[in-house]
């Protein structure tokens, strides 16, 4: 490989390079694929040779941080995908989060990557809104505690609440080469965007910023990095909200770290300041360190000569991005060493498949799943069953030959062994031209089959023909896609002729189980209507078509819950659970107000229950404890949810707030005690006085159970 012209004059312009953005990536945006990208194998020797150049031509000789898109998996060739967010936060399942993080560091230490770009402070609280795939949910608990599994297992200890690194030696925190830095966006409420759109404005005020967005702040505190948020808050951008990114980021909630500006962002300052150089100091003051390929920070020095800059601002943002590269062990070890990757990837492909299963969340089942195969013709239809790029979600890498083989239609007949598969697309995903074939083709193969699987939903899948933002964000309809980045929709409805396609197949009579694969929710009244059972799927990843499988035959045993409220449908947003409990008519004249599904719904072969919903004081902390018992014939896991409503006070309060969650596995017939441990902070709340306070009263709820508690 040869380093081109521009990179080298970029490196002689700057007098060396601070961080190389996207060396790996490769999708769409980057038009790199598998004839022109860096296989996997071959990556480290590529960072070696551009740390080489990059230090013998920088003025200091200081290494260039490798900075990589990982929002569910490394965004190059030959890498691990995994479920998107939306996915990995129905497992409720922390542990798996974090080994799987793990497993990702590993695989970008080995190519030489530093710090991994990963999604998590986002919301998905307007499901219109196109990136809800890369959402943990609507919950900020929930994700609070998938942000600070993800942290664990990108870093491990680099970073604690103990100390602060930089009044460490770089000797006494011993970084191991399978530890990299973990930068989280997006810094933060783009989820709360009016209108869904984008990277809309947030009008949301400090007592929903306290108690929802506070606990995300809090949870980034030990990230190598975060990165700020395309939106405004209240008018206010993030890459210039001091309060935001000094006061509450760093001076409340401890953090350490870089802060990022986001592609292009700081050019979208434009909407503020009419001056680059202007918009560049309030950057700086805003505590902004590290900019990413845009045009306003190289207006830094002249800022600077013409003393529009001050040079300290300057100084802490330079201090900050080298302190980081200390903490990563760049300046010990610049160099990568080869290592033999066959042990991980298998590793990464089990656990992959893991994720995938505990994901899936089953919605409805009249008792047709799991299903008997043995001896059937199975009629399987639909625009997702036959493509691994609609499995994936935004930010994938373009897939092998082989991977692209692994459809959830393939992964039926390996499965289904004893069964007859026949496929048929049925209609495309949006596209409503010329489609009429496609659905009589469908309902041909479907008359004679004893069960048929539609394959419904949405997808994030781009191709090479597209036309894209310089931040990456596609800028022209996908005629098929109708999810990810930039694409945003005012209706939840399933896009082309699918219900048209669902209505003619129902008519036939036969038994119908429904997957749906999306990467955020859809309206689907008429899928349960016609369904026997749904099965929601998500975008599941590469293992996707295995999962839904093994879990369609009982070899899995759905364990996923929801993560966000399902609506009926668009004209209800917005259903998120923990809205306040104002006394208001809840239903609408023309629609019911409640959701179709509550927020931590999930069906399983096996029925749980709870009894014995009890508590205990020490000192400032309450110990809930509840009994949870398997009472069904399957093995299989439960996520149990423990939620609180505040009594009394000087607002009005939430309807319900998640507060704690626990997932274990039962036998049949087993039972388990859960204990949780609540602290004073988990009831407090800000006041009319915009000051904290603490309630007298409070409600914990687990399951069907409920008790009141004077916390006097």
């Amino acid at each position: 490989m040869e380093l081109t012209k521009s990179f080298k004059e970029h490196v002689q312009w700057g007098g060396g390079l601070g961080a190389l953005y996207g060396l790996f990536r490769a999708d769409p945006w980057s038009k790199v694929d598998y004839k022109n990208g860096i296989p996997a194998q071959e990556s480290w020797k590529v960072v070696n040779q551009i740390q080489d150049y990059v230090i013998s031509h920088s003025r200091w000789g200081i290494p260039a941080l490798i900075v990589e898109e990982c929002p569910h998996g490394h965004q190059a060739l030959d890498s691990i995908s995994y479920p998107t967010n939306i996915g990995r936060g129905c497992t409720f399942n922390t542990q798996l989060i974090e080994e799987t993080s793990h497993l990702m560091a590993q695989e970008l230490a080995a190519k030489g990557v530093h710090i991994a770009l990963v999604s998590t402070l986002d919301l998905a609280k307007d499901p219109r809104w196109g990136r809800s795939e890369e959402c943990f949910g609507e919950d900020p608990i929930l994700s609070a505690r998938m942000s600070e599994a993800v942290i664990k297992g990108f870093q491990g200890s680099l970073i604690s609440d103990e100390i602060n690194f930089l009044d460490q030696r770089v000797s006494d925190i011993n970084k191991s080469p399978d530890q990299i830095g973990v930068a989280l966006k997006h810094c933060i409420a783009q989820g709360d965007a009016l209108g869904g759109h984008n990277s809309g404005t947030v009008p949301i005020g400090k007592r929903e910023f306290a108690d929802i967005y506070m606990p995300l702040l809090k949870s980034a505190r030990n990230a190598v990095g975060v990165m700020a948020a395309y939106n405004d808050i209240d008018g206010v951008p993030c890459h210039v909200n001091q309060t935001l990114l000094e006061q509450h980021l760093r001076k409340e909630n401890g953090f350490q770290g870089l802060v990022m500006a986001d592609g292009i962002a700081l050019d979208r300052l434009s909407d503020v300041y009419e001056d680059q150089v202007e918009a560049a100091a309030q950057a700086l003051n805003a505590g902004v360190d590290l900019s990413l390929w845009d045009e306003t920070y190289t207006k830094i020095e002249s800022g600077i000569l013409n003393d529009t800059i001050d040079e300290k601002a300057l100084d802490h943002a330079v201090s900050r991005v080298l302190a980081v590269k200390f903490l990563l062990g760049l300046f010990e070890n610049p160099f990568v060493q080869p290592t033999d990757q066959k042990l991980l990837i298998e590793a990464s492909r089990r656990m992959n498949e893991e994720v995938a299963k505990e994901s899936l969340v089953l919605l409805r089942n009249n008792g047709i799943l799991p299903l008997n195969p043995k001896g059937k013709k199975i009629a399987v239809i639909g625009p997702n069953a036959e493509s691994i790029y609609h499995l994936l979600g935004d930010y994938s890498a373009p897939q092998t030959r082989d991977q692209q083989k692994k459809t959830i239609v393939q992964a039926l007949k390996d499965t289904m062994i004893d069964a007859e598969i026949v496929y048929a697309e049925g209609c495309e995903v949006r596209n409503e031209e010329d489609q009429d074939l496609k659905i009589k083709q469908a309902i041909e193969i479907a008359q004679d089959a004893d069960i048929i699987i539609t394959i419904l939903g949405g997808s994030s899948a781009r191709n090479f023909d597209m036309e894209f933002l310089k931040n990456g964000a596609v800028s022209s309809k996908g005629i098929n896609m109708d999810s990810g980045e930039n694409v945003d929709v005012a209706s939840l409805s399933l896009g082309g002729k699918q219900e048209l396609l669902l209505r003619k197949l129902s008519v036939l009579d036969k038994p119908i189980v429904t997957v749906l694969i999306q990467g955020r929710p859809y309206d689907i009244t008429l899928v349960e209507d016609c369904s026997d059972a749904v099965l929601v799927g998500w975008f599941p990843g590469q293992a996707g078509g295995q999962a839904i499988a093994k879990t369609l035959i009982g070899e899995n045993n759905p364990s996923g819950r929801l993560g966000i409220t399902y609506p009926r449908n668009s004209s209800q947003l917005p259903v998120y659970y923990y809205q306040r409990d104002a006394s208001k008519q809840e239903d609408y004249y023309d629609l019911p107000g409640s959701p179709l599904h509550e927020f931590g719904e999930g069906l399983s072969f096996s029925t749980f229950t709870y009894e014995s919903l009890a508590y205990k004081r020490n000192v400032d902390k309450l110990q809930v404890s509840v009994k949870v018992r398997n009472r069904g014939d399957f093995a299989g896991k439960v996520s149990t949810l423990l939620f609180i409503k505040l009594l009394g006070g000087s607002v009005i309060q939430r309807t319900k707030m998640l507060k704690d969650f626990c997932k274990v596995k039962l036998e049949p017939q087993e039972e388990k005690t859960i204990v949780f441990t609540l602290s004073s902070d988990d009831f407090r709340y800000m006041g009319a006085d915009d000051q904290w306070h603490y309630v007298k009263k409070v409600k914990i709820m687990i399951g069907d159970l409920a008790k009141e508690i004077d916390l006097e």
